[in-house]
């Protein structure tokens, strides 16, 4: 009986302890918000649990009437810390103010890609390749851009000269993306091997799920969260290890033949053009081009960054792009159909251009269309690194430390921003403002802005314009007995992925 009051006495004192540690978290946060002029905090009921609740169930809801009742800067109290939201007014000075925020450090509060790619000494390289390489010399890769596309396509969709039925759309398209990627980032020597197109489809979903365990510890304290995620990554474990000893075991030969070859040819050696490339061309990675000196775990992370950041921004365009032509298909798909045709009958059936794509300005502004309406309730999360504090324009101010969050909404659904009914879906009005699908521009935030905003936007848009256009021409597209819906669905600010199943079906004149 004493060992049971004695076990019984010691779960008091642990719950007792942990509602203690709770609690003073709780008011410590609060209680810290009198030093400045901060945003409002908007009204909550439940103590600890705060607007976690509304936050997940009906975001859309909750920052909209926060906006009406406390203006376009406001905070909210979700998983235990505190998160401010700023809309179109002040939008531009956290996406600008690089001094002052940091989305880098914004989204390894959420995933600590300091920790999964570990051996990436210097993340802004990878940036810079993409920059100077990706889009700097995207002319030149547009060819096997629109060469594995289309063996893509021809592998998982094929010849529907009887109807074809995807039941799951997405995996599909990511297999398809994973080819083109695959080429431009380790080139034409290795990228068709299964193994490695594996990893491209999969790296992503890899890290994704790890991090899918609710946040509950953060309504103690958000350290307690991030280091009960990072435990397996402290102790070892990381969920890009096989995929690293995938990528490591493709590319390790290829690079011994081309140090080997430039070392034996000198200036006479052509250097390939990719990715992996730009990686043998940092005399810090392959000092003085020696096999065995080569920091091959650096490669390796580097690209499973390069494929982190690549994949699902172009697969889930992609897929979003395609619904809302599948959804309209009797507004705009005869339309987008005779401007492919036309582009395709002027190059006589031959590989498009940078410029031909350029001229899709129809297609162009449908896809930057889905774009804009596919983006989350609110993201784009930056962290404040301002030494103390930062003040806004608008006479707020939130401390170092603080998360500040876009609000998506107050940009799109700006009828002087975005023009008439900004909350419907039209194609063409970017057309209207001469403004293509990779401007960056205060109405349109899916890239971000400023000097970091996303440098592989343009491939990004280049790949999808080209897979429209190439579907367009061989296909028609239908769903498969199931509406897609005209509302959204969303999982907090994101929004949840559609899969409704398609069917695909060579077009006559194709077959003609």
């Amino acid at each position: 009986m004493e060992k049971i009051i004695e076990i019984l006495l010691g779960d008091i004192y642990i719950q007792s302890f942990i509602l203690g540690l709770t609690l003073a978290a709780f008011f410590s946060k609060l209680s810290g918000r009198t030093r400045l002029n901060e945003p409002p905090l908007v009204y909550y009921r439940f103590p600890i649990i705060g607007h976690t609740w509304s936050f997940l169930t009906d975001c859309d809801r909750l920052i909209l009437e926060s906006q009406e009742k406390y203006g376009e800067t406001f905070s909210l109290y979700v998983f235990g810390q505190i998160m401010t939201i700023v809309g179109k007014e002040t939008t531009h000075e956290v996406l600008r103010k690089d001094q002052d925020f940091s989305f880098r450090e914004g989204f390894r509060n959420r995933v600590p890609m300091h920790l999964i790619f570990k051996h990436v000494t210097n993340p802004e390289k990878n940036t810079k390749i993409v920059r100077d390489y990706i889009a700097g010399k995207l002319k030149h890769l547009i060819s096997r851009l629109q060469k594995n596309i289309l063996k893509a396509m021809d592998l998982y969709i094929g010849e529907c000269v009887e109807p074809k039925v995807i039941l799951d759309p997405r995996k599909t398209f990511t297999c398809i993306i994973a080819i083109p990627v695959a080429n431009i980032i380790v080139g034409e020597d290795c990228y068709n091997n299964e193994d490695l197109l594996e990893t491209f489809r999969d790296l992503t979903f890899s890290i994704i799920k790890m991090f899918w365990i609710p946040p509950i510890l953060s309504f103690i304290h958000p350290w307690l969260h991030q280091q009960f995620v990072t435990i397996p990554l402290r102790f070892g474990w990381n969920p890009i290890s096989k995929h690293r000893k995938i990528i490591i075991n493709r590319i390790k030969p290829i690079i011994e033949k081309r140090l080997y070859d430039k070392k034996r040819l000198g200036e006479a050696w052509v250097a390939p053009l990719d990715a992996l490339q730009c990686f043998l061309d940092d005399p810090e990675i392959t000092p003085d081009l020696d096999p065995n000196l080569v920091n091959y775990d650096c490669i390796a992370d580097a690209i499973g960054g390069l494929i982190f950041a690549a994949m699902g921004t172009t697969s889930n365009g992609f897929t979003h792009a395609l619904y809302d032509l599948v959804e309209r298909k009797h507004r705009y798909w005869q339309e987008l159909y005779q401007e492919a045709q036309e582009i395709n009958k002027q190059r006589n059936g031959n590989e498009l251009t940078t410029d031909d794509i350029a001229r899709m300005i129809k297609l162009d502004s449908f896809v930057k269309e889905s774009l804009r309406l596919s983006s989350p309730i609110a993201g784009l999360s930056h962290k404040c690194i301002s030494k103390s504090y930062y003040t806004f324009a608008n006479g707020y101010q939130v401390p170092s430390g603080r998360i500040v969050s876009v609000n998506y909404r107050d940009t799109n659904n700006d009828e002087e921003l975005q023009g008439q009914n900004p909350t419907e879906f039209r194609a063409y009005r970017h057309l209207e403002h001469n403004s293509p699908a990779t401007k960056l521009e205060r109405n349109f935030l899916t890239f971000g802005g400023g000097k970091h905003a996303c440098p592989g936007r343009a491939l990004a848009v280049n790949e999808i314009k080209v897979l429209l256009h190439k579907v367009l021409l061989k296909y028609n597209v239908r769903t498969d007995n199931e509406e897609i819906g005209p509302k959204r669905r969303y999982f907090g600010p994101l929004p949840a992925p559609i899969n409704v199943g398609l069917v695909f079906e060579t077009r006559e004149e194709t077959i003609n």
